[in-house]
């Protein structure tokens, strides 16, 4: 099933198939727009997306970490097949693992 476009994230593809996300770091909708995010690029319901966040990193540190580490922060963890980059200026990588 093919997943629409994540309503609170916005896109861009760069080269070689890496794609951005854009979301509100001071928002916590962080984890839900992680795995929208690679459930989109993936072309699935993020309901469906396995692994689950929670078995590739903590998903309250990775929040805590974002939202407090300033725009310069960046978590990279591989979540399946896609490693996942996400910076405190409100940026989510995706890209195949």
């Amino acid at each position: 099933m093919k997943r629409a476009q994540p309503a609170n994230v916005s896109e861009s593809a760069s080269p070689a198939t890496a794609h951005t996300f854009q979301f509100s770091p001071e928002r916590d909708t962080l984890v839900v727009d992680v795995i929208e995010a690679v459930a989109a690029v993936a072309s699935i319901e993020a309901t469906q997306f396995e692994p689950r966040l929670y078995e590739a990193i903590d998903p309250d540190a990775l929040t805590k970490c974002i939202q407090s580490g300033g725009s310069t922060v960046r978590v990279s963890f591989r979540l399946g097949e896609y490693d996942v980059t996400v910076r405190g200026s409100g940026e989510i990588l995706v890209e195949p693992a």
